[in-house]
């Protein structure tokens, strides 16, 4: 029967999607009033005094790919080949780690003051809403507790991911002349800042003093990023781009960490630098915690032992 995708890429789809969104924040049973597991379900982790169990587990796998699981048996999938595809792509496994590392980087962003931005959390929450049957606020409410632990943890995650950086400042204009004349008025002395605003055809940095911030690289054309990996600091340089002509200053250069989750995100190499950087630092951070007692892993737990979250319903063929 033919689907309207292939099948392993539906499920690898459903656990990954963009890298960073490769890690998805929160565990389903939270004990702050979202549901919890049933009492006598066997205890798989213990972490900072809280236990979580099998039930738990089974909550996330539905969250993260039950409605996936729905969609393929709705193509036409049998429950024989879903599981195969599971367990090729190791999903499980995937999950469950997934799930680990979400509490220990909830932990991290407690611990070092990192907290929601409560205006970015309603945006993500608000344009999808809806009452639940009876008309209650509570899917609201458990929905913005989820996305204040996305948004903690995709912070974390580009706090402890690094990047070779520029701060630099520039003021584009139209010809080689007009960039030769900006060069001439800061050697005599101008105020930099002050030629951007008035001068820079960039508006949005012009209305900085030409301040781009600190920025990786890949973010730049490649004539401007020449110079800015490679220009003395605080030495006004001029380069030609598709845009026109640039005077460059730059400030500093560094090995630092982002700024900002959506500032990894808009990186051109943020896979490389997400597994280059932030999974040694991730994967240090969860070999101390085990080692000091703060991590436990039941031991012989097989995530794989665990049911795929099929429908109730229709879930064969």
């Amino acid at each position: 029967m033919q689907t309207t995708d292939h099948p392993t890429r539906t499920l690898l789809r459903l656990c990954a999607g963009l890298l960073l969104l490769l890690t998805l924040a929160g565990c389903a049973s939270t004990r702050n009033g979202q549901q919890v597991a049933p009492a006598d379900s066997p205890v798989i982790v213990r972490f900072g005094g809280q236990t979580y169990t099998i039930a738990d587990f089974e909550q996330r796998l539905q969250r993260d790919i039950g409605p996936g699981v729905a969609d393929l048996v709705a193509q036409g999938q049998t429950r024989e080949e879903i599981e195969q595809l599971a367990n090729e792509a190791n999903v499980r496994v995937t999950i469950f780690d997934r799930m680990i590392q979400d509490l220990l980087l909830l932990d991290y962003a407690r611990r070092n003051g990192i907290g929601a931005d409560p205006a970015a959390v309603d945006a993500a929450v608000l344009p999808m809403f809806s009452p639940g049957v009876d008309g209650s606020l509570a899917p609201m409410t458990a929905r913005r507790e989820q996305a204040a632990r996305e948004q903690l943890v995709f912070e974390v995650i580009a706090r402890n991911t690094r990047a070779d950086m520029v701060k630099a400042r520039h003021i584009l204009v139209a010809d080689e002349s007009a960039a030769k004349q900006v060069l001439a008025d800061l050697a005599a002395g101008a105020d930099f800042a002050a030629l951007a605003r008035e001068r820079s055809q960039d508006t949005g940095s012009a209305a900085k003093g030409g301040d781009l911030g600190w920025s990786p690289r890949g973010q730049f054309v490649p004539e401007f990023e020449e110079v800015a990996f490679s220009a003395p600091l605080n030495t006004p340089t001029s380069v030609q781009s598709q845009f026109g002509w640039h005077v460059i200053e730059v400030l500093a250069r560094e090995n630092r960490a982002f700024d900002s989750f959506e500032q990894l995100r808009a990186s051109s190499s943020a896979q490389a630098l997400y597994e280059q950087t932030f999974v040694p630092w991730y994967e240090e951070l969860r070999r101390q915690a085990e080692n000091s007692g703060l991590l436990e892993i039941a031991p012989g737990f097989d995530p794989n032992s665990v049911p795929l979250p099929f429908p109730a319903e229709g879930g064969a063929r």
